[in-house]
């Protein structure tokens, strides 16, 4: 399941730097490199220790919404990745597939996708505060998606609500890191996605349901 998995999230950040090399080469290549115009550039170190103390915040202010009810739900659903991670069980292997599901095919081609490609668009057309808060509720709305996934969980009003501004306050903090923070490398974001993603798909894959 690993390789498979190495082999889906390689795909997909492929396809993601591939729409946005398009795009690049289309709009922008006579007016900005490639690198910088997607956030594929070096944080600065104090971005980071920012990007840092926002994630330990975010995880201390959201910890309790792991045990509502609903919430729960998501960890017994086998179509979200914390189903498939409980029903692998705890081991090394599923530990490492974390890890790739966590940093890499989650953690860095959404935000390339996110905070790079689109966010950046938004914010350059609109200004930081409109733009960052439209790539933020494009984030939290895609993840309604997954009451479409097969195996996926009930829809419920709140879970529904849960779906929607937990990630997308999550895209606005990680998008703000960004932007107000890290010079415009999409670093600061994907070290607060990464690590978020890294802690809980195994809590509510082996605690919280």
């Amino acid at each position: 399941m690993i390789l498979q998995e190495v082999i889906n999230t390689v795909v997909q950040l492929s396809v993601v730097l591939i729409v946005a090399g398009l795009a690049w080469l289309i709009f922008a290549r006579k007016r900005a490199g490639f690198r910088a115009w997607l956030g594929l550039t070096a944080p600065t170190l104090r971005s980071m220790g920012w990007a840092l103390l926002i994630f330990v915040i975010w995880s201390a202010v959201t910890a309790l919404i792991y045990l509502l009810p609903d919430f729960v739900a998501l960890a017994s659903a086998e179509g979200t990745v914390a189903g498939r991670i409980r029903a692998e069980g705890f081991s090394g292997d599923t530990a490492a597939l974390i890890l790739i599901l966590a940093i890499f095919k989650t953690g860095l081609t959404e935000e390339i996708f996110f905070r790079g490609l689109i966010g950046k668009r938004l914010i350059n057309l609109s200004g930081f505060w409109i733009g960052n808060t439209l790539q933020a509720a494009l984030f939290g709305a895609v993840h309604w998606l997954i009451f479409l996934v097969p195996g996926g969980p009930d829809f419920t009003p709140t879970l529904g609500v849960l779906i929607f501004l937990l990630p997308g306050a999550a895209g606005w903090l990680m998008g703000f890191a960004n932007e107000r923070l890290g010079n415009g490398s999409i670093a600061p974001g994907w070290m607060i996605h990464g690590l978020g993603n890294a802690i809980g798909y195994p809590i509510m894959a082996f605690v919280a349901g």
